[in-house]
Order: structure tokens, then C-alpha cells, then sequence
């Protein structure tokens, strides 16, 4: 039976890790929240967290230094937008030791919020004991054995020109066993992609072992594409006429692994097994190809943001002068423009409204990144999100993620 001390403790724990994805797929919570059993545990744990925590915001007319609104600003600065607790505490106006007394009832606060709402007093734990004793005999060492990527240095990339070959070297073994054929389409000019190579070696090896053993020693295709931004891996096998219309555990567990190792390096990937055939698409981020403009007056801003985009798939393009923002954009198509309202000498919401009517800007995401507490009328000038300063990395890149997920077509 969870206590609810126990709940509030896996809350706090979850919540200190918002955005690091292996965490939360261990986080005893997601089988709480009936998402624990999901290739997307982690995103679907991160959204029911901000979710309650977004659902504590009172009403616009509930006054600033109200006990509801400093609830939800400590809880929103501290996990949402991972402020460290001296800049909440400056933010909120308040002292560090201050701070950390309201923090704990903020928790409380979230914590029995949720309890209630799931109704988890009254509810019966054995299922979710028994989940977790299972768990522990298996998916924990899974865990364990991948956390190396969340340490992983910033930066972490892969030349495919070199991964590649030495993974289908490993593989051709297992293909000769099958009487398989490996046939290989390796473009030169490839750009590096920004995902770590041990990982990209063993989700390739994962993919391609399920492609041999479901080719009945068939030839497995594997052809690389360069995208706009993006590299493409596929892996294609036509299976033999008395094929299996179901995948053998084996495969199956390969496949899950692939999902968990493209899932942390965020990168995607699509499958399709039938009887006949065998189709994986791998789609990696390429080093610092995407283009994003940010519009800032402040050098140091600059440097901080360029720092955090280093090593990711965002190249970052510096309008240091608002006057140049739209010759930049018109010169690069940034797929999304971060912008600072407080410059000296052009206003930012000025700047806002000649990107939102001009042709070359008009649809795309603007991310409005200020000091000024102007959420409401930065979306209701045209904005796409909002980001309050000082942002931490991990929030930076989760906002420009959002914004370009939101151009990309959705699937089938």
C-alpha cells in the first residue's frame, strides 16, 4: 500500500527531473498514472506533471502576492521552467531559506492536489507491487545499463560514415547464419548527427537483427538519405512467403530496445513489420543544421544561448542589431525566431509585429524570451511561446523542440 508521505517523495523526485527522460521511465509514478508500460513513458509522466502543476494557477483577478499564486509561480519557476532556487527566490522576492519553507508546502500542495484527484487513498496497490516486483527482476538492470546516456558530455555525436561500416561488419556474422545479404546505399557528404554513437550503434544492430532473422536469408536493404536537417537510416527486408504474422519475443525485445536508445537520444523512429516485410525508418538530428534566429541585444544572452544550442541539431544565428532581424531571416528561413522585447533601441514588441506581417516570417514560431512578466500579451501580439529569463538550458531546448514538432507533419 503507497503511503501518501511515499507519493509526495517519488513527486518531488519527479519533479527535480522533469526533463531527463531515463528518470522518469523508472519513476515509480508512471504505473501510478497507467502510462508506465508506454514507449513514450517519459513524455507522457513529464505532460501529467506540468499539467497539475498548470492546473494550480488561480484566476488572473487572485492578487500577485496571493498564497494560491505564489503556489503555483514557486512550483512553475522551480520545476517547470527549472530555475535554480536562488533565481525563484529572486523572482518571487523572497528569501532563500524563505523559499525553501514555501517549497516544501508547495509540494504539499501539488502532492495532495493529485492524491485526491486520482484517488490513490483509497485505492488498492497490490497490482502496482506486483508490477514493480516484476520490474525490478528485469527492466530496472535494463535501466541501469542505459543510464550511462543521461551523463553523457554535451555535444555527444556520430559520423555516420564511420558508424555505420562497423555496424554492418558486426552484423554480417549473423547475417551469414541466415544466409542473408546486407546491400548498403552510404552517400559521402553526410552531415555528423548529434546523437551519441554508442547508442547509435547498438539501436542500428537492434534494428538490423530483426531485419535478418524476419528475412528468411533474403537480401536486408539499408539506404541512408540526407534530409533538410535530419539523416534517414533504413532498414528494409522482405520476408518469405511463410513468414510469421507476429513478432518472436526476440524481435520484439530488440525493437523495444531501439525505441528506448532513439527515445533518449531524440531522434525517431517508425516501424512497420508485416508478414511479408520488414520496414524501420531511423531519423536522426543533424549537428547544428536546423536554423533559429535569435534576436537579442545583450551579448552575454547571445554567448549563454549559443553555448546551451552546442552539440544539438540548432544552429544559431545572432541579430544582435533588431533592424537586421528580417534581412536574417529572409537570408537563413530560421525555423524558429527567439526574440528579447527590452532593447534600446527598437522596441521588441515592434520588432514582434513586423515578423508577424511579413511574408518571410509571418508563420513562423516566435519564442518571446524577456525578464518581463508578459506572457498574456506576448501570445496575444502573435507569439508562439513564452520564455521567462534567466532560462536554463534544458528548458531553452525544450521550447524550440515544441516549436519545431509543431511544424512536422504528422504521421499516417
Amino acid at each position: 500500500m503507497l503511503t501518501s508521505e511515499e507519493f509526495l517523495e517519488h513527486l518531488r523526485t519527479a519533479l527535480n527531473h522533469l526533463y531527463d527522460p531515463d528518470h522518469l521511465r523508472r519513476s515509480p509514478l508512471a504505473p501510478l498514472f497507467g502510462v508506465g508500460d508506454r514507449f513514450d513513458t517519459p513524455y507522457e509522466l513529464q505532460r501529467i506533471l506540468t499539467e497539475a502543476v498548470d492546473g494550480l494557477e488561480p484566476d488572473a483577478s487572485v492578487p500577485h502576492h496571493s498564497p494560491a499564486r505564489q503556489t503555483y509561480e514557486l512550483l512553475f519557476y522551480r520545476y517547470v521552467q527549472q530555475f535554480s532556487q536562488q533565481e525563484v527566490a529572486d523572482q518571487l522576492g523572497m528569501s532563500a531559506r524563505h523559499l525553501r519553507r514555501k517549497q516544501h508546502s508547495a509540494l504539499e500542495a501539488l502532492g495532495y492536489h493529485l492524491w485526491d484527484q486520482l484517488r490513490l487513498g483509497g485505492k488498492v496497490h497490490e497490482d502496482i507491487h506486483a508490477e514493480g516486483a516484476e520490474e525490478s527482476a528485469a527492466s530496472p538492470s535494463v535501466n541501469d545499463e542505459l543510464a550511462w546516456l543521461k551523463d553523457a558530455p554535451t555535444g555527444s555525436s556520430a559520423d555516420l560514415g564511420r558508424v555505420l561500416p562497423a555496424v554492418l561488419d558486426l552484423a554480417r556474422p549473423l547475417a551469414a547464419q541466415h544466409g542473408s545479404r546486407l546491400k548498403v546505399s552510404l552517400p559521402d557528404g553526410l552531415p555528423v548527427v548529434a546523437v551519441h554513437s554508442a547508442a547509435l550503434r547498438q539501436a542500428l544492430l537492434s534494428l538490423l537483427s530483426v531485419a535478418i532473422r524476419r528475412s528468411g536469408g533474403r537480401q536486408v536493404d539499408v539506404w541512408v538519405t540526407a534530409l533538410q536537417w535530419e539523416v534517414q537510416v533504413q532498414v528494409q527486408a522482405a520476408a518469405p512467403p511463410d513468414g510469421a504474422d507476429h513478432l518472436p519475443k526476440a524481435d520484439a525485445n530488440s525493437l523495444t530496445m531501439a525505441r528506448r536508445l532513439t527515445d533518449l537520444c531524440q531522434a525517431t523512429l517508425t516501424v512497420s513489420t508485416q508478414k511479408d516485410s520488414f520496414n524501420a525508418a531511423l531519423t536522426l538530428p543533424a549537428l547544428e543544421r536546423l536554423p533559429v534566429l535569435v534576436i537579442d541585444d545583450n551579448a552575454d544572452t547571445l554567448q549563454l544561448l549559443r553555448r546551451y544550442a552546442s552539440g544539438t541539431h540548432y544552429r544559431l544565428i545572432d541579430a544582435q542589431d533588431p533592424e537586421q532581424a528580417l534581412d536574417l531571416a529572409k537570408e537563413f528561413s530560421p525555423q524558429v525566431i527567439v526574440l528579447d522585447v527590452m532593447m534600446p533601441d527598437l522596441d521588441g514588441w515592434e520588432v514582434l509585429g513586423r515578423l508577424r506581417e511579413h511574408p518571410a516570417t509571418s508563420r513562423t514560431p516566435i519564442i518571446v524570451c524577456t525578464i518581463l512578466a508578459q506572457e498574456a500579451l506576448a501570445l496575444a501580439l502573435g507569439a508562439s511561446a513564452f520564455i521567462h529569463k534567466p532560462v536554463s538550458r534544458q528548458e531553452f531546448l525544450a521550447v524550440l523542440d515544441r516549436q519545431v514538432a509543431r511544424q512536422e507533419p504528422e504521421s499516417g
